[in-house]
C-alpha cells in the first residue's frame, strides 16, 4: 500500500489502497501519530478490520462508503480483509 506523507514533519497523511480476500495491512504502524479515518471506498464490497495479527470477516465490519475515525495514533498497524478482491479504502489523519 502507497503511503504519501506531507514535506514537512508533522504533516497531514492521506493514503490509498486496496486488500483482498486475504488479511493485509491497511494502516500501518506508526504513520499516523494523531488521529486516523479509514474509509471504504467500494461500491458494494465490505472491509473488515482488526488490530489483530490477522483479520476475518468476523472483525469490526465497515459497509461500502462508511468510515471510521480512530481519535488517537495508532503504534501498532491495523489489518483489513475485504468480502472479494479489490475491496478499495482511503485514508487520511495526522
Amino acid at each position: 500500500m502507497p503511503v504519501t506523507t506531507g514535506a514537512v514533519l508533522g504533516s497531514g497523511v492521506s493514503s490509498n489502497g486496496s486488500v483482498g480476500t486475504a488479511s493485509a495491512v491497511v494502516v500501518p504502524a506508526g504513520v499516523f501519530s494523531n488521529w486516523v479515518t479509514i474509509q471504504n471506498t467500494h461500491a458494494s464490497q465490505k472491509l473488515s478490520l482488526s488490530f489483530a495479527a490477522a483479520a476475518t470477516a468476523a472483525d469490526f465490519t465497515l459497509a461500502p462508503g462508511a468510515s471510521l475515525t480512530l481519535p488517537y495514533g495508532l503504534a501498532n498497524g491495523m489489518n483489513g480483509i475485504g468480502s472479494g478482491a479489490g475491496t478499495t479504502f482511503a485514508l487520511i489523519g495526522f
